[in-house]
């Protein structure tokens, strides 16, 4: 069975580039360009694990894995952070709020699958 993976960034360009990247690596891939949304398709696509964009209008990413860690939500799943960010502070924060793994952006495709895949086994 397909592991599934679902990003949420704000940019469509950039889930499409995602998509590219994790499709054929044998992934079943979705995103989310609203991050409002989250909770809805979290619970729809049930995934294996989320890789989140940290600014995005109306809900960053610390807003949505604070939430979510608030109300006991999606605790077990892991999540990666995937930003522009390169700040040790966001990155001690993303880890107090339970994020996996925290990468910056530009990354190179098969370091990210890589890291992808050894969360996930």
């Amino acid at each position: 069975m397909k592991k599934i993976i679902l990003a949420i960034d704000d940019d469509k360009t950039f889930l499409s580039t995602l998509k590219d990247i994790f499709e054929p690596e044998g992934f079943d891939f979705k995103t989310l360009s609203n991050p409002s949304e989250a909770e809805k398709y979290i619970d729809q696509y049930n995934p294996d694990l989320l890789i989140i964009d940290i600014f995005m209008p109306k809900r960053t990413g610390f807003n949505l894995i604070e939430d979510f860690k608030d109300r006991g939500l999606y605790q077990k799943v892991p999540k990666i952070f995937l930003t522009c960010l390169d700040d040790d502070v966001e990155k001690m924060t993303a880890r107090a709020c339970g994020v996996t793994h925290y990468m910056t952006k530009p990354f190179h495709p098969r370091e990210l699958v890589r890291r992808v895949k050894t969360i996930l086994n």
